[in-house]
């Protein structure tokens, strides 16, 4: 490569960075201002907004659910227990008059029998009996204690099993001392022993009044509460679960649990819940927030594309320069802009742009690159646990395409690096992930990172397509380069014509003053010729950001997506080399040689264009309105159709198809080329000391 033009594409990368550079400033702020502007609009909605629903605590439900329940199986045990009764008093009292009555009698016949035996030898011991059982029955205390016991089992009693509890209480409590003494007395006065004191009989007065007070009795009947418990809760989670209230009909769920036995209403209380649970613990969705998420994850594409452009634009120029002296030069400007970047932000990854061809429907090469002083390249040489197996399969899941479509083909363990290949189509979603296409670029950046970070990959560069500097490989084509003269003085080694040549039917004048530098578009002449000969020339500056999407249509590096542009896509060329090489568009840069010399540079592209794509032919926009009269830009045109417009479609593959970039044209000069006879209508222009404030 011409030193001239090293020193030329070198400014103009240093000049595309530092526009790169001022759009990432740009869409930080722009960020920022996006950003607060979400921020101020979910400040204005929650101010207006109406009170969220009460989805209550998980406490508070089971504090209702455990009320509800044990008041269901208070109201179970209530029912099971022994009915409510209301005895007639007057039955209770004739009832208590005819049992002491019936013990006074029992009391007077066991001391008669007493008495009787008093004089018989050896009877202290059943006199003293009798005494002890006449103090017992005669003692009211105890009365009162019996009666009560005989009414506690009257009132568990009913018509069928009055007379036997009845009797049973009278033997427990009087028959059997009564029946003791007389089973003693039968041996010393047995003609006076009556054994109808120790029992009751089923027609004695005790019994009938017994009888008549079940007959006369009121008992009360327990009723189930189940219906009001149930309605009750109904009611009350109604009142809380409004998140369900419109779904439930109260009647309907009413019938369901009172139908429903307690495990089948405790499993609809536990269903219930867990659902208000669910409710409670679900964090309804902020608009906002996934507004903002949007905005962030936009943002972040546009810099990882605006970051992949800077690093293709470095990749270019070492392309640019195989098989000259400058290959050198310009790989080592690449591995510093790799390592800036790195400096500035360790956790991006370095994403450079090579030649991709066809990742939709070809195998996409790519090449990692490793950090062999951080990174184990043991291991990976001889995949140690699969590590090669487990890294390409978490790529695989990092750009969400199958398992299996990307496969390691080499490793160079010494230098670090993994070359492998993505099976189509999936390599489009690779590349477009990696330079900032895709719309959850920044996403599909964050988990490639991850996926190497997880198996301490630590990645220097990630290199996109071939990435050849051989010779046979270079992307200049020197059997086009050409100086243009002012006259046919030294045809052998300068060109000129005189008058222009009809190029697909615009004129096309020779570009005097210029040096061209081609560009490998084609094999030869005849292919060429074929693809474009019909179509116009035009020029295009080096300046703005379509300089490097013009500049690689023609270089058969597809960058897929690393010069990503946002609104619609236009590109602006001219018929006039000398509009194009203002410096609005074609910056002027001064080089001081080490000898003192002086020299000043321009770039401009020479593209073919497909004279369909033009959708309009405007005049100059950098003449003031007081100059548009007087002052001519180029004397081979007119000021009216120095302008071609080539509108795009929403993507920008209008570039490759409609432009292509086959020349750099360089005018190098001893003298600021504002000085020069050509640019004196720049003093009456816009923008022309551009390059002077810089």
């Amino acid at each position: 490569m011409n030193d001239d033009l090293a020193f030329c594409l070198d400014q103009f990368i240093d000049d595309q960075v530092k526009l790169i550079d001022d759009r990432l400033e740009v869409l930080k702020q722009d960020e920022i201002t996006e950003c607060n502007k979400i921020e101020q609009e979910k400040i204005i909605f929650n101010k207006n907004k109406l009170a969220p629903k009460n989805k209550g605590t998980h406490y508070e439900d089971q504090i209702l659910i455990d009320r509800f329940i044990q008041d269901l199986r208070d109201d179970d045990e209530n029912i099971n227990k022994p009915k409510s009764i209301v005895d007639d008093q007057s039955c209770i009292d004739t009832l208590r008059a005819e049992v002491s009555t019936k013990v006074n009698a029992c009391s007077n016949y066991i001391t008669r029998i007493r008495n009787l035996a008093k004089p018989l030898p050896k009877t202290s011991n059943f006199v003293q009996a009798c005494n002890n059982a006449i103090d017992y029955f005669r003692r009211s205390q105890e009365f009162e204690q019996n009666f009560n016991k005989l009414y506690s089992i009257l009132e568990q009693s009913d018509a069928n099993n009055v007379i036997l509890n009845s009797q049973k209480w009278w033997k427990d409590t009087y028959g059997d001392t009564i029946a003791e003494l007389n089973r003693r007395n039968t041996k010393l006065n047995p003609a006076i022993t009556e054994n109808n004191f120790s029992v009751l009989s089923s027609t004695s007065r005790v019994i009938d009044y017994a009888k008549k007070l079940i007959d006369a009795r009121t008992v009360i009947t327990v009723e189930s509460q189940k219906f009001n418990i149930i309605h009750k809760f109904v009611k009350h989670l109604l009142i809380i679960d409004e998140e369900n209230r419109d779904k439930i009909n109260s009647e309907e769920l009413i019938d369901q649990l009172n139908n429903n036995n307690i495990e089948q209403i405790i499993d609809y209380t536990k269903k219930w819940i867990a659902k208000r649970d669910e409710i409670g613990n679900y964090k309804e969705e902020d608009p906002f927030d996934r507004k903002m998420e949007d905005i962030k994850a936009e943002y972040g594409r546009r810099r990882i594309a605006q970051e992949a452009k800077k690093l293709a634009l470095a990749a270019l120029l070492c392309r640019l320069a195989v098989g000259s002296t400058n290959g050198e030069q310009f790989d080592q400007q690449l591995k510093k802009t790799i390592n800036k970047r790195k400096e500035k932000d360790e956790e991006n990854l370095s994403i450079i742009s090579g030649d991709i061809k066809e990742p939709g429907t070809q195998q996409l090469p790519f090449q990692i690159r490793l950090d062999t002083d951080r990174t184990d390249m043991k291991q990976w040489a001889v995949n140690t646990d699969g590590i090669q197996e487990r890294f390409v399969a978490a790529l695989c899941q990092a750009f969400l395409i199958p398992i299996k479509s990307i496969r390691i083909d080499s490793i160079e363990p010494d230098d670090g690096n993994l070359f492998l290949f993505v099976e189509p189509p999936y390599g489009k979603n690779v590349v477009d992930s990696l330079n900032g296409t895709a719309p959850d670029a920044a996403a599909r950046m964050k988990a490639v990172r991850k996926c190497c970070c997880d198996l301490n990959a630590n990645v220097e560069s990630i290199t996109l397509g071939e990435f050849n500097l051989k010779v046979e490989h270079r992307l200049m084509d020197p059997r086009w380069n050409k100086k243009y003269a002012w006259s046919n003085n030294n045809p052998d080694k300068e060109q000129y014509w005189a008058n222009p040549i009809n190029q697909g039917g615009k004129p096309y004048h020779c570009p005097s003053g210029w040096i061209r530098f081609g560009v490998k578009v084609a094999e030869d002449e005849k292919e060429f010729d074929t693809r474009w000969g019909n179509w116009y020339i035009a020029y295009h500056g080096t300046r703005g950001e379509n300089a490097s999407k013009v500049l690689t249509s023609g270089l058969r590096v597809s960058t897929a997506g690393c010069f990503y542009g946002d609104g619609v896509p236009r590109v602006y060329v001219s018929p006039s080399i000398e509009y194009c090489g203002h410096p609005r568009y074609a910056f002027p840069w001064k080089q001081v040689k080490k000898n003192g010399e002086i020299r000043w540079y321009q770039l401009v592209f020479q593209c073919r264009v497909n004279p369909t794509s033009i959708s309009k032919i405007g005049p100059e926009t950098l003449i003031p309105k007081e100059y548009k009269q007087t002052v001519k830009i180029d004397p081979n045109f007119d000021n009216s159709e120095l302008e071609w417009i080539i509108l795009g479609k929403n993507d920008e593959q209008f570039i490759n198809d409609d432009i292509i970039c086959y020349g750099l044209m360089m005018r190098i000069s001893t003298v600021d080329p504002e000085n020069l006879t050509l640019c004196a209508w720049w003093k009456h222009s816009l923008h022309s000391d551009i390059y002077k404030k810089s």
